[in-house]
């Protein structure tokens, strides 16, 4: 993936940039989302408190993608403290100034964002999103400029964030080709950003409504990404 960084002209949203007033990358946590003091700086996020998905496969029930974000990033503190043991040689690791710990939380609060670009409604009223990883990556991209990040440090949260969606593909039921899949996508991400995306995936699928509507098929995922991370 090749993508520039910085801010020209052409990238300027107000008169007085804000890409030209670097913020910690830090600040990009669930207190400030809360709170609202990030309002004013990254809008995107708080627009997302209209999107409502209501999925035809249970993942999602008249949910908001914003309360969706808070919610995988709250499972993802606890993967934290549940898997510290596998995951701690990992995720503390320095990309450059930044750990991959802090660098996925950031992924995870900006994963979903371009959803409100995406979202779309089918005949039956159910809500899908289709192509908004890659949305989620444009948009991630202009934020980020706005934030004290290396270009290595950018890259690691847009990959993650355009490959978020890799395990809830393969883990589908109707996937025949799930060994081969499997073994292609571990040969292409470890070493990279695979730890992440199976506890990004991981916090998604346990938060979701799928609990609720198809409890076996839960844990079946559920499983599957505790026995990769006892791996990791």
């Amino acid at each position: 993936m090749d993508r520039a960084f910085g801010c020209g002209p052409k990238d300027c949203r107000f008169d007085s940039c804000r890409a030209h007033m670097k913020k910690n990358i830090a600040r990009l946590n669930k207190t400030n989302i809360v709170s609202g003091r990030l309002f004013d700086l990254v809008p995107e996020l708080y627009e997302l408190k209209d999107v409502i998905e209501n999925s035809a496969d249970g993942w999602h029930d008249q949910e908001s993608v914003f309360d969706h974000t808070l919610s995988v990033m709250n499972a993802l503190e606890k993967a934290f403290l549940n898997f510290h043991g596998y995951i701690k040689g990992t995720i503390n690791k320095e990309v450059t100034t930044n750990t991959r710990k802090i660098l996925l939380k950031v992924a995870t609060v900006l994963h979903d964002i371009g959803k409100k670009e995406t979202i779309v409604k089918d005949q039956n009223g159910f809500t899908i999103c289709e192509g908004h990883e890659k949305i989620s990556v444009q948009k991630a991209k202009k934020i980020l400029n706005l934030f004290d990040v290396s270009r290595e440090e950018a890259e690691f949260i847009l990959n993650i964030i355009e490959n978020h969606h890799i395990f809830h593909r393969l883990l589908r039921t109707d996937n025949q080709n799930f060994q081969q899949e499997f073994v292609t996508l571990k040969n292409k991400f470890s070493g990279t950003i695979w730890t992440e995306l199976i506890l990004l995936s991981y916090a998604d699928t346990i938060n979701s409504q799928l609990k609720r509507v198809d409890a076996k098929e839960f844990r079946r995922r559920i499983n599957f990404y505790k026995q990769e991370i006892e791996k990791l």
